[in-house]
Formats: C-alpha cells, structure tokens, sequence
C-alpha cells in the first residue's frame, strides 16, 4: 500500500489544541483561552483607546501603501530576534512573548500609524469623524486583503518556529481566519511553511 502522508491542516489543528492546554501562557492565570482573551482585549482597548486620535478624514480615506519588506529575522538561537514586515496597508510584528514563546500582532494603517485592536480603530474612528468614514475607511481596508494574504506567506517562509496571539474580537478572529492563520479558542497561530515537512518547529 502506498505510504499515506499526515494531513497538515489536521497536524496544525492537533497543535493547537495539545498547546492550549498545556501552556499556561495561553491562560495566563484565567480558567480558559477565551477568559484570558476577553481580559486582554479588554486591557488592549483601555491602553489603546484615547492614543493616536489626531488624524484627519483626508489622512484616513488616503492612506499610504507600503511595498512588500521584511525587516529583521527570526532565530531560534536568539530569543531577542524581532520580524517587522510590510505589504499595502498592512503591518506583522512578531517578538519574544518570553523565552518560551513568540507573540505577533497584525496592524492596519489607520489615520497616521498602525493600529491593531479592531474595537479601538472603530471606537476611534467613528467618535471622531462619524460612522459613515468608518464605513469608508473600512471598505479600502477590505479591498486590501490581498496584500496581508501576501504578507502572511512571506513570513511564513521565513518563520523556524510558532507564533501565537489572542484574537483581540470576533472581527480580528474572521480577518485571520481569512487569510491564512488558524484561530481556536480566541488565540492565533501562524505557522511556518516547514511545519509537517520534518523540520524541526516550536513554540520559540
């Protein structure tokens, strides 16, 4: 009989769900994943919420575009490496959560700088120029999906380990979900091309 080959969408599902359970990082304290999600999102949003507010429609419904980059690398044997990376209107910032595992955001140009907590960019946007700009700026957000599909890719080819992070909303939760990064139980892993290859990958 032919040899048959794991599923690597199966083997990703597998992962998440033994580290969920057995990493206290990803409960950090709380009784569950999603506990410890709703906390952090909620501390995200009251840090975030009344920072970089002085933007102008013109600044929102024009936003600059990068190309595609990467800045930095991720290293195994240095638990200080930092990746930045950059595509359209989007941004991947993955660092050291600790020196056993690795944390990562997922930014959108909003106004002047990148912002990552979807609540507060609504909360932000609408407080100050109205529900209808919003609407605006979050259709060329969407139309934009492309380039964080890209961007997703090209750090996945360049990742030897997994990060992971909350899902700060449901809405952040669907965006990942739509371009490529498996969410369970309100967390976010992105995995590296050479995950169920034989190549060694972990946490950190």
């Amino acid at each position: 009989m032919p040899k048959r080959h794991p599923n690597p969408e199966k083997q990703k599902t597998e992962y998440i769900r033994k580290y969920t359970t057995t990493s206290t990082e990803v409960c950090a304290g709380f009784r569950t994943p999603e506990e410890a999600k709703e906390a952090h999102s909620k501390l995200w949003f009251d840090q975030f919420y009344l920072k970089n507010n002085d933007f102008s429609v013109k600044e929102l419904l024009n936003p600059k575009r990068e190309s595609l980059r990467i800045e930095g690398i991720m290293s195994n044997s240095n638990t200080t490496s930092k990746l930045v990376a950059f595509n359209g209107l989007w941004r991947i910032y993955i660092h050291p959560r600790s020196k056993k595992s690795l944390d990562f955001d997922i930014s959108v140009i909003a106004g002047s700088v990148y912002r990552f907590h979807s609540e507060v960019i609504r909360h932000s946007i609408s407080s100050r120029h109205g529900k209808s700009i919003y609407d605006q700026w979050r259709q060329i957000v969407k139309d934009d999906i492309g380039s964080l599909r890209t961007l997703v890719k090209e750090v996945q080819s360049r990742l030897t380990s997994i990060p992971w992070s909350y899902t700060c909303s449901q809405s952040a939760a669907n965006l990942c979900d739509q371009v490529g990064i498996k969410t369970y139980r309100g967390t976010a892993f992105i995995f590296p091309d050479s995950f169920g290859q034989g190549r060694n990958t972990s946490g950190i």
